[in-house]
C-alpha cells in the first residue's frame, strides 16, 4: 500500500454578520443566517505515492457543520445535510465553477505539493513509548496493556505486542484512531488483553521512519510486585523514623539537664602536693 500525504488548508471567507450572496435564493429563503454565524471553506488535497494519484475535496462549513462539499472523485457537488442540497443543485449548473473546482486538482493540489513536500517529507519526529497497565479483573487474571506512543511525524507506524518473544493474537489487540496533537505531531495508543503470569515479558514495539531500528519497551509483572515491596520497605522505614524521633529528642533534652560538677583546679593540685609529701622518706 503507497503512502498517503494529506495537505489541509482553512479559509474563514464570512463572519459575524457579513454576509456575502453565494447562496441561492431557495437557500436563503429556507434558512435565514443569525445575525453572528461563521462561514468556513476547506480545501483538503490527498496524495497517494506522491503526486501519481491526487484527490481533491472542498468543503462549505455553515456554524461549524458541513454542509455542501466538491469530491475531485466525482466532479461535482454534493449536498451533506438538507441546507446543502439547493445550494449543490444550484452550483452544479454553473459550469465555469466546476471547471474552477475540477482546475484546482492541478493548479492548487499539484502546485503547493511542490511546496510543502520537501517539509513534509524530510521533517521526522521520534515517538515517546510507554507502557501502562489500565485495569486488573482479579476473577479472570485480565490486564489491559496499553501502550502509548505520543509526538511522532510523519503518520505511517507500525506498532505491535509481544509476549515472551512471541507476536500476540490481533484478535486481543485494540488500537485507536490516530490522534493529530495539533502540532504536526501525531499520538496512537495500542492496547492489550493480557493475562499476565510470573515470568512473563510483555513488549510493546515500534516502527517508525524516525527510528534506525525497531524500538522495543517491555513490562514484567513481577515488576509490580517489586515496587510493592519497594514501598512496603519505604514505609518501614517512615515507621521507624517516627518511633525513634520521639526518643531521640527525650535523650538529647536529658542529656542537656545534667549538670557535670568539677572539682576546681586548686583543690586538685593541693592533694597532689600532699600525696607527694607523704611519699618522701
Amino acid at each position: 500500500m503507497g503512502s498517503v500525504l494529506v495537505l489541509r488548508f482553512l479559509l474563514v471567507a464570512r463572519m459575524m454578520g457579513v454576509v456575502v450572496p453565494v447562496f441561492p435564493p431557495e437557500a436563503e429563503s429556507a434558512e435565514k443566517p443569525s445575525e453572528h454565524f461563521l462561514y468556513q471553506s476547506k480545501f483538503d488535497c490527498l496524495y497517494l505515492n506522491g503526486t501519481e494519484r491526487i484527490r481533491y475535496i472542498f468543503r462549505d462549513i455553515y456554524d461549524r457543520q458541513e454542509f455542501v462539499r466538491f469530491d475531485s472523485d466525482r466532479g461535482e457537488f454534493e449536498a451533506v445535510t438538507p441546507l446543502g442540497e439547493p445550494i449543490a443543485r444550484d452550483w452544479n449548473t454553473r459550469k465555469d465553477l466546476l471547471e474552477d473546482r475540477r482546475a484546482d486538482v492541478e493548479g492548487f493540489c499539484r502546485h503547493n505539493y511542490a511546496i510543502f513536500e520537501p517539509f513534509a517529507r524530510s521533517r521526522q519526529v521520534q515517538p515517546k513509548v510507554k507502557i501502562a497497565p489500565s485495569s486488573y479483573d482479579s476473577s479472570s487474571h485480565n490486564t489491559l496493556l496499553i501502550c502509548n506512543v505520543d509526538g511522532f511525524w510523519p503518520s505511517q507506524i507500525e506498532i505491535k505486542w509481544f509476549r515472551n518473544g512471541k507476536e500476540e493474537d490481533e484478535s486481543r489487540v485494540f488500537t485507536t484512531d490516530l490522534i493529530r496533537n495539533g502540532d504536526w505531531t501525531f499520538q496512537m495508543a495500542v492496547m492489550l488483553e493480557a493475562q499476565p503470569e510470573r515470568g512473563d515479558v510483555y513488549a510493546c514495539q515500534v516502527e517508525h521512519a524516525s527510528f534506525p531500528e525497531p524500538v522495543t519497551v517491555q513490562w514484567e509483572p513481577q515488576s509490580e510486585s517489586a515496587r510493592s515491596k519497594m514501598w512496603t520497605g519505604v514505609a518501614g522505614i517512615v515507621l521507624g523514623l517516627v518511633f525513634l524521633a520521639p526518643g531521640l529528642v527525650l535523650y538529647l533534652k536529658n542529656k542537656k539537664g545534667q549538670r557535670v560538677i568539677s572539682q576546681p583546679p586548686g583543690i586538685t593540685l593541693e592533694a597532689d602536693k600532699i600525696n607527694h609529701q607523704r611519699q618522701k622518706p
